[in-house]
């Protein structure tokens, strides 16, 4: 998860139609608070996806229109047997901007309407509330244990990620966001697996190809800037999982290094750090 700016007060003119007043009126007045999804779904969809830049607000995955409009605060109350996490919804801000963020189908499902707090006493129930519709106000109030990327302006501060493919929580609402979103569902991890060993297997052939030749040093090392160049330029905001790519360069050792063998493991370090200075003039 990375911190996305949006301009809370500057929604898409589609969200503000007047056509769409008796629609947002309903949800305050009908007993059940029921919703319109067209009216914040339709007229989102695309503003949410250019601004995510077509990733996962939670996982970081890419999955472009295929991603689901998510309220951070479930619309929906929650009335399960066991009353842990159960609440009242937000209703009030289904049609809200500053509540709309993207979510994959897996992150969306796994969430479902869950929004646990750290004290549970200080849950807003209805619209009159001072700080209802104030998101800032509201987010530091509540003290919610779902950390919401456009607020928290260093979201990855929560969590860590390991060569095996994991993500771990470093705080509570980090070991939150794992738990309830599934971030290490098998799929999930297998994805973010499946991109180390790629950067591994790349390697490991440019090594190969360098020792069983008559290669020299620098087409070596102009194959593995190739690589390194990769890694770096997909730890970019606007790229798929950018903080686990974030990780694999500031912790090169553990991600890459240590997979090859001692003989090797000198070298490749000292290449992956001259690229890292030339990278950082």
């Amino acid at each position: 998860m990375i911190h996305v700016k949006k301009d809370c007060n500057n929604p898409p003119a589609e969200l503000t139609d007047s056509k769409w007043s008796n629609i947002k009126l309903d949800v305050l007045t009908n007993s059940d608070h029921s919703a319109k999804s067209k009216c914040y779904r339709d007229t989102t969809l695309n503003e949410l996806v250019k601004l995510y830049s077509n990733k996962c607000a939670c996982c970081e995955r890419s999955r472009g229109e295929e991603l689901q409009i998510d309220h951070y605060r479930p619309k929906k109350a929650r009335n399960n047997k066991d009353t842990t996490y159960n609440h009242l919804g937000y209703y009030w801000l289904t049609y809200e901007w500053s509540n709309l963020i993207p979510l994959c189908s897996s992150c969306n499902q796994a969430k479902s309407n869950y929004f646990p707090l750290k004290d549970n006493d200080k849950r807003i129930t209805n619209h009159l509330h001072r700080y209802a519709n104030q998101a800032i106000r509201l987010y530091i109030y509540e003290n919610p244990l779902f950390i919401n990327p456009e607020i928290d302006t260093k979201p990855e501060r929560h969590f860590k990620y390991l060569p095996n493919g994991e993500v771990k929580g470093r705080t509570i609402e980090g070991k939150t966001m794992v738990k309830f979103y599934k971030l290490n569902s098998r799929t999930k991890k297998r994805e973010r697996r499946g991109i180390i060993k790629e950067y591994i297997l790349d390697i490991r052939k440019a090594l190969y190809r360098y020792y069983n030749s008559n290669e020299n040093n620098e087409y070596l090392r102009g194959s593995l800037d190739t690589i390194f160049e990769k890694i770096i330029e997909n730890g970019k905001t606007d790229k798929p999982l950018s903080l686990m790519h974030d990780y694999i360069r500031r912790f090169f050792d553990k991600f890459i290094e240590n997979q090859f063998k001692p003989n090797m493991q000198d070298r490749l370090i000292t290449l992956f750090k001259d690229y890292q200075n030339k990278w950082s003039k």
